[in-house]
């Protein structure tokens, strides 16, 4: 009898210790199981659709605006001649130039000047603000229009002798002109009005680069052109005196728009910037160029 009771007793510890051990290769394979739905699920919510993953963009894949303009089309020509003067016509007698600046702004007001823009082609070659001083001495003189650092075209939209030599364009380089007529008004224009009809209202000279802030007296929403970077500007009052006007590095937008508040601007237009910014008067450097670059398209006023 004792060696029965030692045996059973033997059978059941065994029979137990199976038991435990079922017990934990079930939970292992309950795990495994709900593991494996869990990877499955999510990986059925995956997809590899370009249309949900968020890609780097570039001027190639950018999604192009709707509101693009259709530019309509106009004579161009690939020089215009030496370059003339106009005379611009200001409604009031004040001194030829007279310095409005503000802290971080270089401005310049000019009264009845005459008026060169030195771009008369589409490709016009590049000077240094010292060879501009040399060829106008006694003047104001500041940069303008852009053009492309590699081939040196002129970019924008680009009047010179009252021909066309590069239009309108769906770009933020094309899309702005501050013009002076034949008559020595001044307006500021977009891509909206066509070349033609800007040029049959006598449009003698534009100068041009990035957006128009000011227009025919209102001040139009930021559209983020004006950043932290040197800026050049031109404009022009109710009176039709002309403004040069450049803003230092850091002063952006908003401290851009304070320092011309009271002068009442009817039109102001975005230049060429950042190293391309420069100003001289009477031979004088007024706001320095970074790196002394020479570029393609100066405004001169005397």
């Amino acid at each position: 009898m004792a060696k029965k009771t030692t045996r059973s007793r033997h059978q059941e510890n065994k029979n137990t210790k199976f038991g435990k051990t079922g017990l934990v290769i079930v939970g292992l394979i309950l795990i495994i199981a709900c593991i494996s739905a869990f990877v499955l699920l999510t990986q059925s919510k995956t997809t590899h659709s370009t249309a949900s993953n968020p890609i780097k963009t570039n001027t190639s894949n950018t999604i192009v605006s709707s509101s693009k303009v259709a530019i309509a089309s106009a004579p161009e020509v690939k020089d215009t001649g030496e370059a003339g003067w106009v005379q611009v016509k200001s409604k009031e007698k004040l001194d030829k130039f007279t310095d409005l600046s503000v802290e971080g702004v270089t401005i310049y007001r000019a009264n009845n000047p005459k008026v060169l823009k030195t771009a008369a082609a589409q490709i016009p070659g590049t000077y240094t603000m010292q060879d501009m001083i040399d060829k106008y001495p006694n003047t104001l003189i500041m940069n303008t229009s852009g053009f492309d650092m590699a081939t040196g075209q002129i970019v924008g939209f680009q009047i010179n002798n009252g021909k066309l030599f590069s239009n309108w364009s769906n770009t933020a380089y094309g899309s702005a002109a501050f013009v002076i007529n034949k008559n020595g008004s001044a307006t500021g224009y977009d891509l909206h009005t066509p070349a033609t009809e800007i040029l049959e209202k006598g449009a003698e000279q534009s100068y041009g680069f990035g957006s128009i802030l000011i227009k025919n007296g209102v001040t139009l929403p930021d559209d983020g052109s004006v950043n932290w970077m040197i800026h050049s500007y031109i404009g022009n009052d109710a009176a039709n005196n002309i403004y040069l006007i450049i803003s230092d590095t850091s002063v952006g937008y908003e401290g851009t728009m304070a320092a011309v508040a009271d002068l009442k601007l009817q039109n102001l237009v975005v230049l060429d910037g950042g190293g391309s910014s420069q100003m001289s008067l009477n031979g004088q450097t007024i706001f320095a160029s970074q790196d002394g670059r020479p570029v393609a398209d100066f405004i001169v006023l005397k």
